[in-house]
């Protein structure tokens, strides 16, 4: 359910980005299978003082900007992220490639991504899936994700490059507000 969330306790010695941040889940939404775009747009927006903390406002959002691929069934496309960042006043950018992500994280400016997870087994075959997330933090070792937990950077660059972001033009790539 939609709370604050932090890093690691003990904080990192090594740790760059914000200490807290405000962040819904798919299960503060009614389309829990497939709204991660929601939440991740709630979460960024939330830390943008654009919309209240309260988790009610994400059934508000899934309303007005419901999954759309197809229909809904393969989630939220990235249009529709964006879209709903730019109805509440925000225009994204690309943030390209790792060290940009860190020079985003490191300024206290969380990024929006897309990541490839493993999606359910047909038969023998592990289908493909795509989770949105809202990286704010990092060390040494992992990078910390809401709507997911921390994730070591091995585990983070191949979601990151992975099919399903490969396919809405997120790979490598992330969305947040303009550093400058």
């Amino acid at each position: 359910m939609a709370s604050l969330i932090h890093p690691d306790e003990p904080v990192p010695a090594n740790f760059s980005g914000l200490a807290e941040i405000f962040e819904f889940t798919n299960w503060d939404g009614k389309y829990t299978k497939f709204n991660c775009g929601q939440a991740a747009a709630c979460t960024y927006l939330t830390h943008c003082g654009v919309l209240r903390p309260d988790g009610a406002v994400m059934l508000e959002i899934e309303k007005a900007h419901p999954p759309d691929n197809l229909g809904g069934w393969f989630g939220t496309s990235r249009y529709c992220v964006e879209r709903i960042c730019r109805a509440h006043g925000l225009n994204l950018q690309e943030v390209t490639g790792e060290d940009e992500l860190r020079c985003y994280l490191g300024e206290q400016n969380p990024v929006i991504v897309m990541l490839g997870v493993p999606g359910k087994r047909l038969w023998r075959w592990q289908m493909p899936a795509g989770h949105w997330m809202v990286a704010y933090g990092f060390d040494d070792e992992f990078v910390y994700l809401s709507n997911q937990g921390r994730m070591t950077w091995d585990e983070f660059r191949g979601g990151w490059h992975a099919l399903i972001p490969r396919l809405i033009r997120m790979n490598g790539r992330g969305l947040a507000v303009s550093l400058g």
